[in-house]
């Protein structure tokens, strides 16, 4: 006889529900295909997998795993119970998510006594896209000559924290009102940061939201024993999959072209490095030409992946 983990038949029965009964009822079609996604999600969270799902344009997948996941929370013991990490590509997806998703669905399950407290949510970003209150003040003080829309934009700052929904901000005022990258411990406004508070409220919510380089970022962390970025979660949806390779090349891959080492030597030459600003030139063009492709290799051939050879 083939036994199920403990909430497994609830969950997708109670997902049927949702999906051709409780969401029909509050203006939503019946998607076939949405439904059989919910449980697929449903089925990998509950025997532990990995799947990777395709989804069409316009079958609701981001209802389908939410649904999923807040299901199998549900059904979680209370004592193994961590959040659901949501990585995404796009900030508007993040914020549909939180803004629009989320507390509709969250409404519509506690109206028919599916959960009994609302859903919990929060976006994870770098700590540069949130603004230091201190530094806010201190720009503040300096922006007499500033425009009204900016002047605007620095007192809207006052009130939001997140610097990507403060319009007319310029990088300038950005780069100069965000949080730095270390906090100091004597800080005037430690106790009533905004910032803080919202790295301990972070701790608590069912759902993690963040994008793809946030999510590798940790993963680097994670890697290196370094303090994680992300809360400890029990299980992750990658949406928008598709765009993470490119997020990790961004990432994870150094660049460096004949016009960043012309310019690093050039700037040792001024600080009379003379002589090691022409080793390291003649390095870099040996380097150059044996990462050139060979007049011998078939045309067909575009690339080759570099390799570190003793002459290299």
């Amino acid at each position: 006889m083939q036994t199920y983990p403990t909430g497994y038949a609830e969950s997708h029965r109670i997902a049927e529900q949702i999906f051709r009964e409780i969401l029909l009822r509050h203006g939503m079609a019946v998607r076939e295909e949405q439904i059989a996604l919910c449980h697929e999600v449903l089925d990998t969270l509950y025997n532990k997998e990995i799947s990777l799902c395709e989804a069409g344009v316009g079958i609701g997948k981001t209802l389908a795993y939410l649904v999923a996941c807040i299901l199998w929370q549900m059904h979680r013991p209370s004592q193994l119970k961590m959040p659901v990490a949501i990585s995404t590509s796009s900030v508007a997806l993040q914020d549909a998510i939180l803004n629009e998703y989320l507390p509709d669905l969250s409404a519509v399950l506690l109206s028919e006594g599916i959960i009994t407290a609302p859903i919990t949510a929060v976006v994870r970003k770098g700590k540069e896209r949130f603004v230091c209150d201190a530094r806010l003040a201190e720009r503040q003080a300096k922006a007499i000559s500033k425009g009204s829309r900016q002047k605007g934009s620095l007192r809207m700052a006052e009130n939001v924290l997140d610097l990507d929904h403060i319009p007319g901000l310029s990088r300038y005022d950005r780069c100069r009102i965000c949080v730095p990258q270390s906090c100091p411990r004597d800080c005037f406004l430690r106790l009533d940061c905004r910032y803080q508070q919202y790295l301990r409220d972070s701790m608590k919510p069912d759902i993690q939201i963040c994008n793809h380089n946030y999510l590798l970022a940790n993963a680097s962390h994670r890697l290196e024993e370094r303090p994680l970025l992300l809360r400890q979660y029990q299980a992750l949806v990658v949406d928008e999959a598709h765009k993470l390779p490119d997020a990790a090349r961004q990432m994870y891959t150094e660049t460096l072209s004949a016009q960043d080492m012309d310019d690093l030597c050039s700037l040792l030459q001024q600080a009379d490095f003379k002589g090691l600003s022409k080793r390291l030139r003649t390095v870099f063009l040996t380097l150059s030409i044996s990462c050139a492709p060979s007049f011998a290799m078939p045309k067909r051939k575009i690339s080759i992946p570099f390799s570190l050879t003793p002459f290299r």
